[in-house]
């Protein structure tokens, strides 16, 4: 796997350079390498291949499609292709309809991957630019808020398809409710679960004064030089 060759900051690069880049070119061209790169970094990343790195993508389709029919139906720019009362779509809209797309989808498959990177990662890339250890665990915490309360809310619908109870087959009204009442369960355990996180990392000595030691350290490699050489080229082919 990637991740046994590359050091921690060369993976938080990758993400960062890839989703800045994505907003500052319109180039559909570049926008396509930009989606490609990704996909290709997230597959070896996450370690279960492009097809299933598809379907994750593909389960965030509709938050996709619903930014791009905005686009669609806002965007009033160059050739009119269709109109329907109120309703038209242009070149324009169909152009930044797919711009907007290409880079959501880019964020996500960079979101996705960098949200393997445990702690410890964080600490190793952030001690290696000799940052605070504060920024490590805030940046750790932060991309690991989305999959928990994912892995909350889906372990609530698990114990109601036990008992019995289909939340998607309930009135629509109904459904709400008690999408309502598993969102906030799942909040309130993230938060609770925040307590005996700081808790712990009082106990482990988080912020004490003193020079830190590591039991594990990892330095940079020849892979880590290629990868950053190549960052570096393809902002430059973006940017000039």
């Amino acid at each position: 796997m990637l991740k046994l060759h590359l050091h921690p900051l060369s993976h938080i690069l990758i993400c960062l350079v890839l989703s800045s880049l994505v907003f500052v070119s319109a180039s559909l061209a570049q926008l396509c390498l930009f989606f490609g790169l990704s996909i290709v970094y997230s597959s070896l990343r996450l370690g279960y291949g492009w097809r299933r790195t598809f379907y994750s993508l593909w389960r965030s389709l509709p938050f996709i499609l619903s930014i791009a029919v905005l686009q669609l139906i806002f965007r009033q720019e160059g050739e009119q292709w269709w109109h329907y009362g109120i309703l038209s779509i242009s070149s324009g809209g169909i152009f930044w309809a797919t711009v907007l797309s290409l880079r959501l989808a880019t964020v996500l498959l960079c979101a996705k991957a960098i949200s393997r990177s445990s702690f410890q990662d964080f600490q190793t890339a952030f001690a290696f630019v000799h940052l605070p250890e504060e920024f490590s665990f805030m940046l750790s915490y932060g991309v690991q808020l989305i999959p928990g309360f994912s892995a909350k809310l889906k372990g609530f619908v698990r114990s109601l398809h036990l008992r019995g109870i289909e939340p998607s087959k309930l009135p629509w009204k109904q459904r709400m409710a008690v999408y309502k009442l598993l969102a906030v369960a799942a909040l309130a355990g993230i938060i609770n679960g925040s307590n005996y996180a700081a808790i712990a990392l009082e106990l482990r000595g988080f912020r004490s004064k003193g020079k830190r030691s590591f039991l594990h350290k990892k330095s940079a490699g020849i892979a880590d030089a290629f990868m950053l050489a190549g960052l570096i080229l393809l902002t430059i082919f973006c940017l000039f």
